[in-house]
């Protein structure tokens, strides 16, 4: 069996591990050559039991490049290794920001994409003690991943797809475009999600202050959480109301917590301004 030649630039940081880590397992199916020059990264690699392969030699043999760098490096280092890349490769980014940006170097003659993971859902059955322990997915717990098509052949982005769902272990890849993916994250899951999870996390603080023992209202949020996610979101046979009461609640949260033009997250003119300010904090746009 042919092995499809994969080379993942930036595998000793965070996200090269994460993503190299399933790929190296296929030693069947891919011949993974990881690409570090940051010292720590170098170390990592070898920790791991593994070489590190020169840029050159990786780029040249690759059919599909993993570009695990930071956000705010895309745009620096793609210009140095896109025009290194061969005629009809497979260059795939982590996440749509730097794309949506434009920042991302590309070419005519190379296909472009991008592939992040959704990380395991509660409303998904993991199947051992282990996989349950996964909390962010690809070591044993089942996730989906979301993909995009920037640009370049559909038969290479076949290939690109193949290859990110053995990276992440995913159960299901959604095909969507750049600019979807990024209403997802940033702004579905970091703008709304995490800022209200953060808040929930410092009110248990708060609650604590007040004497509540915290392991309750850990149970207690955690619990309603799971419990009002499977009722908004049409998990709960019959779609039940919440009580009145919770209703009533939900309106004055939505005056006291939330500002009231919140779902201008959703306009693209702010998604544009969110993601140019994330990329580059120093000259915020919003």
């Amino acid at each position: 069996m042919h092995k499809i030649c994969v080379a993942v630039i930036g595998a000793g940081g965070k996200m090269g591990t994460r993503t190299s880590k399933n790929l190296v397992k296929h030693s069947d199916k891919y011949q993974v050559m990881l690409v570090e020059n940051a010292p720590k990264g170098i170390e990592s690699i070898h920790g791991r039991g593994l070489e590190v392969t020169p840029i050159e030699e990786a780029i040249e043999a690759a059919q599909v490049v993993i570009f695990a760098v930071p956000d705010t490096l895309i745009q620096k280092l793609s210009a140095i290794y896109v025009p290194m890349l061969k005629p009809g490769t497979g260059f795939l980014i982590l996440d749509p920001a730097a794309a949506v940006a434009k920042e991302l170097s590309l070419r005519d003659d190379c296909t472009f994409g991008v592939a992040h993971p959704c990380h395991p859902s509660y409303f998904l059955d993991q199947d051992t003690k282990e996989a349950r322990a996964d909390r962010f997915g690809g070591d044993g717990g089942k996730q989906d991943i979301v993909m995009s098509k920037i640009s370049g052949e559909d038969s290479v982005f076949a290939l690109m797809q193949e290859t990110a769902r053995d990276m992440y272990a995913a159960v299901h890849a959604y095909v969507m475009t750049s600019e979807q993916i990024a209403f997802l994250e940033p702004t579905l899951v970091e703008l709304l999600g995490a800022t209200c999870l953060y808040a929930m996390a410092e009110t248990v603080e708060e609650a604590e202050r007040r004497g509540i023992p915290r392991e309750a209202a850990v149970s207690f949020l955690t619990g309603h959480i799971y419990n009002l996610s499977a009722n908004f979101l049409g998990y709960i046979p019959g779609k039940p109301p919440v009580s009145d009461a919770c209703k009533v609640a939900i309106g004055l949260g939505n005056r006291l917590v939330l500002r009231e033009d919140w779902k201008e997250i959703w306009k693209d003119e702010v998604l544009n301004k969110v993601i140019a300010t994330m990329l580059h904090p120093e000259n915020p746009r919003i």
